[in-house]
């Protein structure tokens, strides 16, 4: 592993944590021409606007105008002090870092293919994937730039409770660590990138083998309509639309399940919920869920009870 990829992902996770990722040719050559050279070789960035004005390479003062190319690497300037100046052609190229080739690279040494990483928040945050190694239990990969941002760090938190895999994700992050005490991320597994991973070629090596050794664990398709997810993680899908279910409204549905021979009435039903109101009411308690309930279950054996829906008070009378 050479310095190069080295520097190259530290100067990549600088780039990550500005407001827009890029960065003019004459200050990222400055900064360490090789580690330039491996991110403009790796595509991870490209080429944007050109800037008619520079600073002086000679004074370093001056601001110096682009007068023409002397070559295909090479260009002229005027500067007020020192008159004629040769510089590097890409003094006066912005350089912008590419997010698609960043985030295809981190999925590519994860071991992950383009299908199973989604955008989370636009240019913010990003879903990578699904790893499994051997019987341990599956690992979601995020990664975020800016994470110390309140608002960047609560999406993703948002998200990641929303896939329920808060106790099996692992975010991948631009930003220093550690992150503030009342970031609302404090708690998760978060991973500095330039401490776990370089800059290789057309990917990232993870200095943790088993992260790129894991074996992918494609998502699951979008639901339609089901009520499959209704014990495990208490959401039912109506026409591709997750809806989540007070635990009231999760008893009712699986007692409704598993009453195969379909004879349960309003007085069983609260029975096998456990509610101890006078005024018992199914339609009640999906009042602030109505789409759920003007469309509920056909009583229905094994995967064919998942499919059909019906209004309930056809099946509580």
């Amino acid at each position: 592993m050479s310095q190069a990829q080295i520097n190259s992902t530290q100067v990549l996770c600088r780039l990550l944590e500005m407001d827009k990722p890029q960065i003019d040719g004459q200050t990222l050559f400055g900064q360490s021409s090789d580690a330039a050279t491996h991110l403009i070789r790796e595509r991870m960035l490209v080429l944007g606007s050109s800037n008619q004005w520079i600073n002086c390479p000679e004074c370093g003062v001056e601001l110096a105008r682009v007068v023409r190319d002397l070559s295909s690497d090479q260009i002229l300037l005027m500067c007020p002090e020192c008159v004629d100046v040769t510089a590097p052609r890409h003094y006066c190229t912005n350089h912008k870092v590419s997010l698609p080739k960043l985030v295809n690279n981190l999925a590519s040494g994860l071991g992950l293919g383009s299908a199973g990483h989604k955008v989370i928040d636009h240019e913010q945050i990003w879903r990578l994937g699904t790893t499994q190694s051997g019987r341990a239990k599956p690992v979601t990969w995020y990664f975020a730039r800016q994470l110390y941002k309140p608002e960047v760090a609560y999406r993703l938190r948002e998200q990641i409770r929303l896939e329920k895999t808060t106790e099996s994700s692992v975010v991948l992050t631009s930003t220093d660590l550690p992150l503030p005490a009342a970031s609302p991320i404090e708690g998760f597994d978060v991973r500095f990138l330039g401490m776990t991973a370089r800059i290789s070629q057309s990917r990232f090596e993870f200095f943790d083998e088993s992260a790129s050794t894991a074996t992918q664990v494609m998502a699951e398709a979008t639901p339609t309509t089901t009520l499959k997810y209704v014990e495990s993680q208490s959401c039912v899908w109506m026409d591709g639309e997750r809806y989540e279910l007070e635990p009231r409204q999760r008893l009712i549905i699986i007692a409704l399940l598993e009453d195969l021979d379909h004879e349960l009435d309003k007085d069983a039903l609260q029975r096998k919920c456990g509610s101890q109101s006078q005024s018992f009411s199914p339609s009640k308690e999906f009042e602030r869920n109505k789409s759920v309930y003007k469309r509920f279950i056909r009583y229905l054996r094994d995967d064919e009870r998942y499919q059909l829906l019906i209004p309930l008070e056809d099946q509580t009378h």
